[in-house]
């Protein structure tokens, strides 16, 4: 049985191509891919044309009316043919046997949520072919960096979660409480059913960040287990944003998880946007 790989796109045709092309490198073309375009004014279309016939793709649209993931996901997976749906960002790069560990991950522990770490690559010149032919360089900074407008700063580097937890994802424990706000919907394998029946990604949510970790609490309401999947490697893959206004959109979705979730009745407090965006008291 295949995955169906959601992916929200923008306006980044450049991440698109690379994203595609570490798609094209697995080891395991079990895949079928779904792009919910949240209004793109680029023309992806282009992009996606020289890989007809090598992907089996599929491609959605919606008007641009502010930053929309959750929503752009909701949309994608409404056409998803499998049983299991991998929500992956258009501008992560997956190591080549991802999708054959998801595969085993999925068939080993039927109905669990699965997590992959989200690592963060420095500003560097990739192209397609960097991708086919150097990926070690690649994964190890070793390429030629590239000019930017902002400084990467702390986003370079590992997972926050294996920064703050090293044996989260090597312990191999299947987690059934207190794991909502370590799911990131980047590099994420959800059953469809479950997802379905949970409502998928609340829609309210508009701007940067939140929107999986409101969805992840209401999975661990449900007991849903999950597991962390060490094997599993998205790379991000960097672009410059403007994060001041990143911040304020996840500082508000953070406010509106917490009037939805009760979150101080509950004994949950809020951290910084830097951060987690929020962190259980212990």
């Amino acid at each position: 049985m295949r995955i169906s790989i959601v992916t929200p796109i923008y306006n980044r045709r450049h991440n698109l191509g690379l994203y595609l092309s570490a798609l094209f490198a697995q080891t395991d073309h079990r895949f079928e891919v779904i792009l919910a375009d949240d209004g793109s004014e680029d023309n992806p279309l282009a992009i996606l044309a020289s890989w007809l016939g090598k992907l089996e793709i599929t491609y959605c649209w919606q008007p641009h009316a502010g930053f929309r993931a959750g929503q752009a996901r909701n949309m994608g997976t409404k056409l998803a043919k499998y049983s299991y749906v991998l929500f992956l960002d258009s501008d992560v790069l997956l190591n080549p046997t991802a999708i054959a560990h998801y595969h085993n991950l999925k068939d080993a522990n039927p109905g669990a949520i699965i997590a992959g770490r989200y690592d963060w690559l420095p500003s560097m010149d990739i192209d397609d072919e960097d991708v086919f032919h150097n990926w070690q360089k690649v994964v190890n900074a070793q390429l030629p960096p590239a000019l930017t407008k902002s400084h990467p700063g702390m986003d370079v580097g590992l997972d926050i979660r294996v920064k703050q937890e090293p044996n989260l994802f090597k312990d191999k424990k299947v987690w059934t409480e207190k794991y909502c706000l370590k799911l990131l919907s980047g590099n994420l394998l959800f059953p469809i059913r479950t997802f379905n029946e949970l409502g998928g990604f609340d829609e309210q949510m508009v701007g940067h960040g939140g929107e999986d970790c409101e969805l992840a609490m209401r999975a661990e309401e449900r007991g849903i287990p999950v597991i962390f999947a060490d094997e599993v490697i998205g790379y991000h893959v960097y672009h410059d944003r403007d994060q001041a206004r990143n911040r304020e959109e996840v500082q508000r979705n953070i406010d509106y998880i917490s009037r939805k979730h009760d979150l101080d009745k509950l004994g949950v407090v809020r951290g910084a946007p830097d951060e987690l965006p929020l962190v259980r008291r212990k």
